[in-house]
């Protein structure tokens, strides 16, 4: 499912550009991931960077994603846009499973968990006989996107750091132990740092406010962001909401410094 490195870089750009926010923002509804401010059960597994509150690397990204974050709070409304805990900030490099098909899962295979962790541990193992230069990925910068649900900041790895994020994902879509727990690919890889979803969206809410905020505050970003944004361990997490992303200590990890 995900295309060579001049397709993302086409795709993602396209996802980014101002001139397409009208057309996202007739897409947009409530994310059923929220009530209100409140998160709402949705438990499962994902491959993430460490969340913001536990990392100390990127700092003066998350500084700026978290001044952008009040930016929209501000120019939407906190009913509209209900915005992410800052601490809980990530990139996902790949999604494993949630929700209803997660907890159908547990009732079919007791030990679906225990058997979905030593099967990540394996795998992070057979990445690491192929991914043998250990150097921390490298993204940029490419702006804000208006996805159906959300609003993220999107960015792009180099080449070399898309073809390495490809092979882990190829290692875990396509392994047949990791198919036979009911974990497909269900979207292609478009790297992206979430920032809030959507809350309280009427019929008949103000299409242009939306598009002029986003797009000031897009300009904004573009002009005073951090240069890049620098990848150096990603781990398996289980999730129980969009704000909590929890991992014990032997679980897989990968450091690429």
């Amino acid at each position: 499912m995900d295309g060579n490195y001049q397709s993302y870089i086409n795709r993602v750009v396209q996802m980014t550009a101002p001139i397409n926010y009208e057309q996202q923002i007739k897409n947009i509804q409530s994310s059923p991931k929220f009530s209100g401010q409140k998160p709402v059960n949705f438990p499962g597994y994902t491959i993430i960077t460490p969340p913001h509150g536990e990392s100390n690397h990127n700092q003066e990204f998350y500084k700026k994603l978290a001044h952008t974050q009040r930016q929209l709070v501000e120019g939407l409304g906190a009913d509209f846009f209900v915005a992410l805990p800052a601490d809980s900030f990530h990139i996902t490099l790949a999604d494993l499973i949630w929700d209803d098909i997660y907890l159908n899962a547990v009732k079919d295979k007791p030990n679906f968990d225990q058997l979905l962790i030593s099967k990540i541990e394996n795998i992070f193992k057979d990445y690491k006989t192929v991914y043998k230069e250990s150097k921390p990925f490298e993204f940029d910068v490419l702006g804000i996107s208006i996805f159906p649900r959300a609003i993220a900041v999107c960015l792009a790895p180099t080449e070399k750091f898309y073809e390495s994020i490809i092979k882990l994902r190829q290692l875990i879509y396509q392994d047949e132990e990791i198919v036979d727990l009911g974990i497909e690919q269900n979207y292609e890889f478009a790297a992206h740092v979430t920032l809030g979803y959507f809350g309280d969206v009427s019929d008949d809410f103000d299409y242009h406010k939306v598009q002029s905020v986003v797009t000031e505050i897009n300009d904004q970003w573009l002009e005073n962001s951090p240069s890049n944004f620098i990848v150096e361990q990603f781990e398996l997490r289980k999730f129980t909401d969009m704000t909590n992303f929890i991992r014990q200590d032997d679980w897989a990890m990968m450091k690429l410094y």
